[in-house]
């Protein structure tokens, strides 16, 4: 496959996948608390493209109106010396995105792309962390009060172009 952009031809040099989510359920809160859901790292070097399509369901038995927010991040896998994942610089890749699941509606499909080109100051060989979070919230929420990740419906895809030239 080949496609061009502003910095040249591309072809795609891997597709990473998963559908194991990381949490079964997101707790509902008064802001938004984020929770890891999907996460797969792939190999980037500056001037790459990652490709990045994400998707997942939530389910709402509250009976409750429950405000969902998700969007897609990066971080550098390979930080050296080790960082904790939490202090390392995360980058934003897809804008907050938000809607709400009511007792009607009850299941939320959701889904995201993005496409994101390594920066050049990024460390040739190092990984990138690609990461699906979202959160659950409402102005009172119940102690304990939880969305479910219906783990059936989750996928996170990233395909990785490289620079031909």
């Amino acid at each position: 496959m080949m496609i061009s952009t502003t910095s040249g031809p591309l072809a795609t040099e891997r597709i990473v996948q998963t559908d194991e989510p990381a949490a079964t359920a997101l707790t509902v809160a008064t802001s938004s608390t984020m929770r890891t859901i999907l996460r797969a790292p792939v190999p980037a070097n500056p001037g790459d493209i990652l490709d990045i399509t994400a998707r997942m369901q939530v389910t709402n038995d509250t009976g409750k109106n429950i405000g969902v927010g998700w969007h897609l991040w990066v971080y550098d896998v390979d930080l050296q010396p080790a960082v904790p994942v939490a202090q390392r610089p995360w980058i934003r890749i897809a804008p907050w995105t938000a809607d709400n699941v009511d007792p009607i509606r009850h299941h939320m499909p959701i889904a995201t792309h993005a496409a994101w080109e390594v920066p050049a100051d990024w460390p040739t060989g190092h990984r990138a962390m690609v990461v699906l979070q979202a959160a659950a919230f409402r102005t009172t929420p119940a102690a304990g009060e939880t969305v479910r990740v219906d783990q059936e419906y989750c996928l996170l895809t990233i395909r990785r172009l490289t620079p031909t030239l």
